[in-house]
């Protein structure tokens, strides 16, 4: 509480009871908590909760239509460039891509995100391999791939629409807002609107 203080003398720095008060009302302030846990004579120990929104997370940053976009790094198995006869139409709107002894569905980032028409030559373009929590396996196609980094994960205002596949977003060190996106939730949306289309099953030795 203000004013609270152990020092037996108070000095220009501390004393005063004026600190720990400030740090509580700041963390309350961004929605997080603080408690406090003493042992007589063993010390006393500060807890501090922040909500998810401050969580920092590994991230891969990429580009996509010209916008900078980041994906959770931990979903990211593996980066691929696409070669002729990699990509095997099943119908329009529905590629799957070799991965060594099988078959993965294959996504168009920008496509699947309305920031651009579906492309059409796929050939060197540059294929992220998703996994997901059932164990399967997708492959995400981006532009470019800029950087690995930690970004601060900024939680989006409840004014804005829930967007399908948007987690969340970041600052970047150049000032520069980028999205924070859900891969599962992008191959979700993707998978449900073919549902006319049998499942995919990957073949037997196919990445897990």
């Amino acid at each position: 509480m203000p004013g609270f203080s152990t020092a037996d003398k108070v000095s220009d720095l501390s004393g005063r009871g004026v600190g720990m008060d400030v740090v509580r009302t700041a963390i309350q302030a961004l929605g997080g908590r603080i408690t406090t846990t003493s042992q007589p004579g063993e010390g006393t120990t500060f807890s501090i909760s922040l909500p998810l929104t401050l969580a920092v997370l590994d991230g891969m940053v990429v580009e996509v239509a010209d916008e900078t976009l980041v994906l959770p790094l931990n979903v990211v198995v593996e980066t691929l460039t696409l070669e002729a006869g990699d990509v095997q139409m099943l119908r329009p709107g529905r590629n799957v891509v070799r991965v060594r002894s099988g078959f993965v569905p294959l996504l168009d980032l920008g496509g699947a995100l309305g920031y651009r028409a579906p492309l059409e030559d796929m050939t060197g373009a540059v294929v992220l391999l998703i996994g997901q929590e059932d164990g399967s396996n997708a492959a995400l196609m981006i532009d470019n791939i800029v950087d690995q980094r930690q970004v601060v994960i900024k939680g989006l205002d409840e004014s804005f629409h829930r967007a399908p596949g948007i987690a969340a977003a970041t600052i970047l060190g150049d000032g520069q807002i980028a999205l924070i996106l859900d891969p599962s939730d992008i191959i979700s949306n993707a998978m449900s609107a073919h549902l006319t289309v049998a499942p995919q099953t990957r073949a037997e030795g196919a990445i897990a």
